[in-house]
């Protein structure tokens, strides 16, 4: 019997640290076949032009102009010079490959993570659309329990402004730090290109810009906790607000219950938007997001933000014990 159980929890700790890589290649092979149709594009085409312009020791924002002008894409380039300076390497390879990497390894980092029942994160709603869209947020959230990874929030400063304040880390700001200074020498001009940038960027709205998005503040009444401090900053900073975004919202629940129902909801939030709400073809693709946005909001607000906001504040998730050590997440007194 004794020998019976551990020979079980040798092979759950062996499939344990095999469920990162796992899921990476998974992942890989998911994107690298659905993305086989030629004219298939997704947000990371926009991140990819950008890249491949640095490897190329080109500048990324000219790049997307011109693909602009070839009707290849749709949008300026609005991300730092430190996006694109992350994407170089990827760049550096084709499209189709680049794109299965960048999903597979952000996926794998964000198994690699967490641990127990947060690995169910991997098959939560904005993890998939992320996948799908070969969006950041994997990750951006990755970098919360593996903070040599930090240096990636400098990419994606809005939403990495909030997991640095969430959870500092000396790793995170010295690799943010080598970013910025790198894509300074690469390219001097950026942060006067990117602001320009953001001044046609009316789908970046903070949420407490947003009806009812105000509330969220009340995260800050429990400032010394990491999933507060999160709540609040998101609900400040400029972002599209999609579904993918919400992915570091999954970190706020401290229990497997209450992680289970905002996992839930993010997907009854999902599918609730993408039957209910259309775009409107006859718009620029800015106005057309920001409209989108706008009414998706309200679904998101009532199923994922203030059921987060609820975790934050109720006594019984206050006095939870703080992330475990195993989850390499960084505390402040």
């Amino acid at each position: 019997m004794l020998r019976e159980l551990l020979i079980s929890e040798l092979a759950r700790a062996r499939l344990s640290k095999a469920l990162p890589a796992l899921v990476g290649v998974l992942t890989f092979a998911f994107v690298w076949i659905g993305q086989a149709p030629p004219g298939f594009f997704t947000d990371f085409d926009y991140f990819w032009i950008a890249g491949h312009a640095v490897w190329h020791g080109l500048d990324p924002y000219a790049a997307t102009r011109e693909a602009i002008e070839r009707g290849t894409h749709h949008v300026p380039f609005y991300y730092p010079g430190t996006a694109a300076v992350f994407m170089a390497p990827f760049g550096a390879l084709s499209r189709h490959l680049a794109l299965a990497l960048f999903t597979a390894l952000g996926m794998g980092l964000l198994a690699a993570s967490v641990k127990g029942w947060r690995r169910w994160i991997v098959l939560s709603a904005p993890a998939l659309q992320a996948i799908m869209l070969g969006q950041w947020s994997p990750w951006l959230t990755a970098a919360v329990g593996l903070p040599w990874l930090g240096f990636v929030w400098a990419g994606k400063p809005s939403i990495g402004l909030a997991l640095f304040v969430g959870w500092p880390s000396r790793l995170a700001l010295a690799g943010g730090l080598a970013i910025f200074l790198l894509s300074l020498i690469l390219m001097p001009r950026w942060p006067a290109v990117w602001l320009q940038a953001l001044q046609d960027a009316p789908h970046y709205t903070a949420p407490v810009q947003r009806f009812g998005g105000p509330f969220l503040l009340l995260a800050f009444l429990r400032w010394r906790r990491p999933e507060a401090r999160l709540l609040g900053l998101m609900a400040l900073m400029p972002h599209t607000t999609g579904i993918y975004e919400q992915l570091p919202l999954l970190l706020i629940p401290q229990t497997k219950r209450t992680f289970a129902v905002l996992m839930g909801l993010t997907w009854l939030a999902a599918v609730l938007v993408y039957t209910m709400v259309s775009y409107d073809p006859s718009t620029t693709v800015p106005l057309r997001v920001q409209r989108g946005l706008t009414l998706q909001w309200p679904y998101f607000l009532a199923l994922v933000w203030l059921p987060a906001l609820y975790m934050v504040l109720r006594p019984s998730v206050l006095a939870a014990p703080a992330p475990s050590a195993d989850q390499q997440t960084v505390s402040v007194p």
